[in-house]
């Protein structure tokens, strides 16, 4: 028992290590996509989602029980209100814990907000559909679609002429860490995932609040041997207020659409969950409206078609 705790104890801290290192977040892998034509995060958030299946079978896992809500309009609609709040924050759940670690400490409202709004969960009467899964490939498979991503990152940034091995590396490393650290703590620890936590605090023991310290505690700490990668700075009113606002709307999404991107991708995408599936196109679509209505440093491309759409001011 002992040893099986100090085994959660840990992985709790290096996921928070992994989170800083790898700055993983849905939001910053969008909007590098949207803004520079760079898919390099987003084929490590893929990367992520086969490490977290091969955890997830190695820890026999599977079939997992899925459960979203219905009608499925409702769920998609939750799913894009979450990606406009996280879009609004400035990061995703797991990009929170990385911004803590640069020393932004406005992002903990994030988490009261998200709080606030999750309480009107209890107020609503959503029908679940449960199902149960496996993965959705082998993992022997899941390992070479992550050897060809890696590839794939190394050729792309080869021919935008960035190229740098020890960085990708690192990358790659930092989110293996973080989806196997995730994904595990989650199955070890049930009560462990925060948007979970934040709906029902009922649910929280002593350990679920020592897990959430040492991951917020691992991301410091990476943030502080990173140079000049932590930062204490008064961050002005208006970001105060993103950050509750912006933590509003993902636990209003996350009431409609249970979990987070970041379950939806470890927990929902490793079953091919079509709801999984969808609600991840949904959260994307809402990054990605409310970066063309902000209309700011976007690619060319982009900013034209937000003019055309009534979504800029044309120049």
């Amino acid at each position: 028992m002992i040893d099986s705790l100090y085994v959660v104890l840990a992985m709790a801290f290096a996921l928070g290590l992994a989170l800083r290192a790898g700055s993983v977040c849905l939001v910053a892998a969008t909007e590098a996509l949207l803004r520079r034509r760079n898919p390099d995060r987003m084929l490590l958030i893929l990367e992520g989602t086969g490490w977290a299946l091969v955890a997830l079978v190695l820890l026999g896992a599977y079939p997992i029980g899925m459960s979203f809500s219905q009608p499925v309009v409702i769920g998609l609609l939750g799913a894009f209100v979450f990606g406009v709040g996280a879009a609004v924050n400035g990061a995703c759940a797991f990009g929170v814990i990385a911004q803590i670690g640069t020393g932004r400490f406005e992002y903990f409202l994030t988490g009261l907000g998200l709080w606030i709004a999750m309480q009107g969960a209890v107020f609503l009467d959503l029908e679940a559909a449960a199902m149960r899964a496996g993965p959705v490939l082998p993992w022997s498979l899941a390992l070479w679609a992550i050897a060809a991503l890696f590839l794939g990152r190394l050729v792309l940034l080869h021919l935008r002429g960035a190229v740098n091995l020890g960085r990708a590396v690192t990358g790659s490393v930092a989110i293996a860490v973080a989806a196997g650290c995730f994904t595990s703590l989650a199955v070890l620890h049930r009560e462990f995932p925060w948007i979970t936590l934040l709906a029902d605090l009922s649910m929280a023991d002593l350990l679920s609040v020592l897990i959430a310290a040492l991951v917020v505690a691992g991301a410091i700490v990476a943030g502080l041997l990173i140079p000049d990668g932590f930062e204490l700075r008064w961050p002005g009113w208006r970001r105060l207020v993103k950050r509750f606002a912006g933590g509003f709307l993902m636990g209003l999404g996350g009431v409609l659409l249970p979990g987070g991107n970041d379950s939806l991708l470890f927990f929902g995408l490793t079953t091919g969950a079509p709801m999984a599936v969808l609600g991840l196109c949904a959260v994307i679509a809402g990054i990605v409206a409310t970066s063309l209505i902000s209309g700011r440093r976007l690619s060319p491309f982009l900013r034209r078609a937000a003019e055309i759409c009534g979504l800029a001011e044309r120049r």
